[in-house]
């Protein structure tokens, strides 16, 4: 009798039945524990791929609202000659990147894994490849690609423009993608002094503003300054109306921005419980509230500046930098975090465009201080707020020496991947179009007929009296 019982317990998984059977009933709401319920994870399966299908709608809906937005914000407020152009660079800007990201960049960013380093190769017809991924990486390339064109709209050669969209979304983004984002990469966990360290970044603070900041920044340096006439205007794409174009396009670019907060199905069956999803809207309004508040309250105390379209557009862009600023930890923060780091994002923001602004970079768009700035302040602050009970200081430390190290990596790897590519287009001449030639050829004489200043004073003091382009305005007489 003993012998047939110890026989019918040979055929027992005691691992199965204790994951199934036990955990099930003390963890029944537990997200760890029902993923490996299998009779639970069977039951709902059809809930899972309907959840996922909804998320990716709703993602690619949030997504095309947020490139109007950039659209909108690029007509109200860069000068072109032809409003026209800067239309048709951004539609060739989006369906390239899509079609680039496609069948270039998810055989590198999702599917598999290879050292931590990059996919293994599957395309984009294989069964094995999840699509939801596809969605989300895809998210991240192009939201990253509107950013960049803030810093080149209307100025690139249209043969430039597909190289740059290129190598963001077939090779730089998709490496960072499976490094951060894949629970794989080299960045997001490694050893580091024989203590297992973490990278964090759930909004895309690095993947998404960082590159596409950094990568807009070194377009406007190596396209350099070009000279408008004031008396032209009104020949320019900037009309008085564009104050409203570009708040209803910052708008959407807060909306389209809320699809980076948004769970993914990994971090819905692994990481995450449910009342996250409503913990990250609601530090998105607080953080977006607190830093526009204090930017606003910057300019009414501060008297030196005088209260034009160029200090109102900055008090709405305020809005989308304190988006960025807490993006890395979005999952972590409490909602008075939220408020905190925008309020100091509105520091850093406020003092940043403000310098950018009375410089020589033509940074428009002012997408050095809302995405590149603020993003590298919120993955330096994320590891000091990404902190459990039991950590010890030696832990905290390792963390936030790995976020350090990560961070600068990949600040490096995109500058140089970016300063070739920019530099390799300038010296064959396919970086800059027709007019944007002219413009450049005029500063270059104007240039030669002053005196020559030090690049700290061209960089970050253009002219002893400045005089700055306004919407509505109009002068008679040419420079």
């Amino acid at each position: 009798m003993i012998p047939n019982i110890f026989r019918q317990c040979n055929h027992i998984d005691f691992d199965r039945y204790f994951l199934t059977e036990v955990m099930s009933a003390i963890y029944p709401d537990d997200f760890n524990y029902t993923y490996y319920d299998y009779s639970f994870r069977f039951r709902n399966d059809d809930l899972i791929s309907t959840t996922s299908s909804w998320r990716s709608f709703a993602r690619i809906i949030l997504v095309i609202l947020l490139r109007i937005g950039f659209v909108l914000i690029h007509i109200g407020s860069v000068p072109v000659n032809n409003v026209n152009l800067i239309l048709l660079q951004n539609i060739i800007d989006f369906c390239w990147v899509t079609i680039v990201y496609a069948l270039v960049g998810i055989v590198i960013a999702y599917t598999g894994d290879i050292k931590g380093l990059l996919g293994e190769g599957h395309w984009i017809g294989d069964e094995i490849v999840d699509k939801d991924e596809i969605i989300i990486g895809w998210s991240a390339v192009s939201i990253a690609a509107a950013i960049l064109t803030c810093g080149i709209v209307g100025r690139t050669h249209t043969i430039g423009y597909l190289i740059i969209g290129f190598l963001l979304a077939g090779l730089v983004q998709p490496f960072l993608i499976h490094w951060i984002w894949t629970p794989q990469g080299w960045i997001r966990t490694n050893v580091l002094l024989q203590q297992e360290v973490y990278f964090h970044d759930y909004g895309g603070s690095a993947v998404v503003h960082l590159v596409g900041g950094l990568s807009g920044f070194i377009g406007c340096l190596t396209l350099g300054r070009r000279i408008l006439r004031l008396d032209a205007i009104d020949d320019a794409s900037i009309a008085v109306g564009s104050a409203g174009t570009v708040f209803a396009g910052q708008l959407f670019v807060f909306i389209g921005l809320q699809s980076l907060g948004m769970l993914n199905i990994q971090a819905l069956r692994f990481e995450v419980k449910a009342k996250t999803q409503k913990n990250i809207f609601v530090n998105n309004l607080l953080a977006a509230s607190s830093c526009s508040l204090l930017v606003v309250a910057f300019h009414f105390f501060i008297p030196r500046e005088e209260f034009n379209h160029w200090t109102v557009m900055r008090c709405v862009q305020a809005t989308v930098a304190g988006l960025v600023v807490i993006s890395a930890g979005l999952d972590i923060y409490s909602p008075m975090m939220a408020i905190g780091l925008g309020t100091t994002g509105s520091i850093i923001f406020y003092l940043v465009s403000r310098q950018v602004f009375n410089s020589a970079l033509e940074d428009y768009c002012n997408i050095v201080a809302i995405h590149l700035v603020c993003a590298i302040w919120g993955s330096f602050l994320v590891p000091l707020f990404c902190i459990n009970e039991h950590d010890e200081v030696r832990m905290i430390l390792l963390n936030f020496m790995w976020q350090l190290i990560c961070l600068v990596t990949i600040i490096a790897f995109v500058a140089i991947t970016m300063i070739l590519a920019f530099g390799t287009l300038h010296h064959s001449g396919l970086l800059r179009n027709r007019s944007e030639y002219l413009n450049h050829l005029r500063a270059n004489v104007a240039e030669g007929r002053t005196r020559r200043k030090s690049l700290l004073e061209r960089l970050f003091r253009a002219d002893r009296d400045p005089v700055y382009l306004q919407p509505g305005t109009s002068f008679a007489e040419p420079l």
